[in-house]
Order: structure tokens, then sequence, then C-alpha cells
């Protein structure tokens, strides 16, 4: 009974911060396929329209894609489509894993979230938080259009999405994925360890009690 009380004791008081629920949206290890478009000079030829050819400096890497010289211009942008409606209700932390590829200009990668009807979440990340020779993670809150319906996500698009931008977009991703926000539990100040102690002495107390 003692030892029970022990470690539940020292669970409570040496609590700490969970990892944030995660849902993948894509893992990038083979980002080309019958649900992917490119438009813009992000396409093989500047289709505007769109096709599901990428243009020709784009490469698949070992897990992860690369988006090599293309503009940050709006109307240029990958939009990848979903099999199934995803439902991403409570998940306000878009997670993004990228590196900087060489000849990167453009400031920043815009991500939207689309569902059926068109409206959207979107994130705006710094290419400078990608600078580095390994990939890093970064997570930005989603900020919603309204009428956004999270439990109906069909679709997102990569791209600069500056109008008439005309830098140069190099950036290779490797995870794509929703999170929500972490959770954490507070730590007890030095003052209320002794608090904490005593009500600790005081289980014991009747624990033996109890066991007579």
């Amino acid at each position: 009974m003692r030892t029970k009380l022990t470690i539940l004791f020292l669970c409570t008081l040496f609590a700490t911060p969970f990892a944030s629920a995660q849902l993948t949206l894509n893992d990038f290890s083979a980002f080309e396929s019958p649900n992917t478009f490119f438009a813009g000079d992000w396409e093989l030829t500047g289709d505007i329209a769109g096709t599901h050819l990428p243009r020709s400096s784009f490469a698949q890497g070992a897990g992860f894609y690369t988006f090599a010289d293309g503009s940050n211009s709006d109307s240029a942008a990958a939009i990848y489509f979903f099999d199934s409606p995803i439902n991403i209700t409570g998940y306000s932390l878009l997670q993004v894993s990228a590196r900087l590829f060489s000849g990167n200009t453009a400031p920043t990668l815009t991500i939207a979230l689309f569902d059926s009807l068109g409206a959207s979440a979107f994130a705006v990340m710094s290419t400078a938080a990608f600078a580095g020779p390994s990939f890093t993670v970064l997570s930005t809150p989603l900020t919603y259009s309204p009428g956004f319906d999270a439990s109906d996500l069909t679709s997102f698009q990569l791209s600069g999405s500056v109008v008439g931008g005309n830098q140069t977009l190099s950036i290779s991703l490797d995870h794509l994925s929703v999170a929500a926000p972490t959770v954490t539990s507070p730590v007890p100040e030095s003052s209320a360890y002794g608090a904490l102690s005593a009500a600790f002495i005081a289980t014991l107390v009747i624990a033996r009690r109890l066991r007579k």
C-alpha cells in the first residue's frame, strides 16, 4: 500500500508536459500522384489551370519532395487532394518539416487547407526558419476563414502566395501534419513542495492506521 501511494505521489509531483496529438496529412515520400496538381510556373509548361506534371526542376527524394526554382507568385502552387475528407476538428496547429534548397530568395511559404466548399485555414511560415543542413520542424497556429469546416478537409495547397511574386522559392518538405496544442501540467513552486510533502506524510499515517 505504501509503495503504491509513493508512486502516486511522485507521479503527481513530477508531472510533465505530454506530446500533442498529431495527424499526418502528407509524408512527401511519393508526392507526385493522380491526386497532385501543379499550377503556374510550378507546372511543367506554366499552365495556370494546372496539370499532374510538375516543373522539371522539382524532384522526388528519399522520403522528401523538393520544390526547386519555382516562383513565389500566388498563381504558382502545388495542390494535393485527399482520397476522402479528413476530420481535423481540434487540431489548430500546422506542423511542417522542411529544409531550404539552394537558391531560395522567397521569404515565406504559405500552406492552405481547404474544405469541400472552398473555405480555408492557412499558415504562413518564414523560410528562414528552415535554414540549416537538416530538416527543421515548425509549428504555426492556423488562421481560419469564415465557414471553414474542419470535419471536411479535402485538399491542401503549397505556394509562395505573393501577388505577382517573382522571387525564387526552393524548399524540400518531408512531413506535413496538423496537431492539437500541447497540454502541460503546472510544476509546483518551491513553496508548494512543503505542503505536498506534508500531505504525503498524512496519507502514509492514514494508510498505516487503516492497515492496523
